[in-house]
């Protein structure tokens, strides 16, 4: 597909669904969601993710895909899924940045090892994916990395997790501008509570609620991996060729949240 740019009469070519895309943390969750509604759209997804379980997503999503079992913040790691990205589709259009971990402690003597970790996973390692990622991508490639609600809404006790998140949003403004002369878009996805052994995990240590979460959202229920997924297929594709530096919130209305619809004016 060919999009014309009518002022600077210059034609970029934007990846097809035919290209294949690198999604990184795709064993479980999020990442795993994302992975298979990719591959519903056509493109041909390769995972990356520590978990031996990665070789069996690509094996459920069937011919046309593959996994890299290994660290997704490993540049080297990066570089093996691109190339084999590159052989399974017609080039690398896209890559998805979702690998990340969280680490919940009060902050006053919080574990400074967990505080690395965390920014080395879902801030420093989302760097080295975009840095070996981008250049294997086509001209018009896309790269969408994992923010989350909490980059811009206070979570107490989850000051690593919250400052990663902000990270990421800055990250996306500036490689936006720095890669976008070249057509890379780059955008991210913030999600809220939704349905995942992570948002479980939180659940069963008490440290968040069922009734916490769906009390701060307007569309009453918990989202599903699915329609990150989904978000993120938008995000790849030529429909969103026009946006970039962007975090789109994915939350049943979370983020944007005033005075609920049951209150007194």
């Amino acid at each position: 597909m060919t999009i014309v740019d009518q002022d600077a009469a210059s034609v970029t070519t934007a990846p097809t669904t035919r290209s294949g895309v690198v999604v990184t943390g795709a064993a479980r969750g999020l990442g795993r969601g994302i992975a298979e509604v990719l591959a519903a759209h056509g493109w041909n997804v390769v995972g990356v993710d520590l978990a031996p379980e990665m070789d069996q997503v690509a094996a459920d999503l069937g011919p046309g895909h593959g996994s890299v079992v290994g660290d997704a913040g490993d540049g080297e790691v990066l570089e093996r899924a691109c190339r084999l990205a590159a052989e399974l589709g017609d080039g690398v259009g896209a890559a998805v940045f979702n690998a990340g971990v969280t680490a919940p402690g009060a902050s006053v003597g919080y574990d400074l090892d967990d505080w690395d970790r965390v920014l080395g996973v879902n801030l420093r390692g989302v760097f080295i994916g975009a840095q070996a990622v981008r250049p294997h991508l086509v001209a018009g490639g896309a790269m969408v990395m994992l923010s989350s609600i909490c980059s811009t809404q206070g979570f107490a006790a989850r000051a690593s997790y919250c400052a990663s998140k902000a990270g990421v949003d800055g990250l996306v403004r500036s490689l936006a501008q720095e890669w976008g002369p070249d057509g890379i878009r780059v955008n991210a996805i913030a999600p809220g509570t939704i349905e995942t052994e992570m948002q479980q995990a939180m659940v069963a240590s008490g440290r968040a609620s069922m009734s916490g979460y769906l009390e701060r959202v307007p569309l009453g229920r918990i989202g599903r991996p699915s329609e990150i997924g989904e978000a993120a297929a938008f995000l790849v594709s030529p429909r969103s060729s026009y946006v970039s530096g962007v975090v789109l919130p994915v939350d049943g209305g979370w983020a944007g949240g005033g005075l609920p619809a049951t209150a007194p004016s």
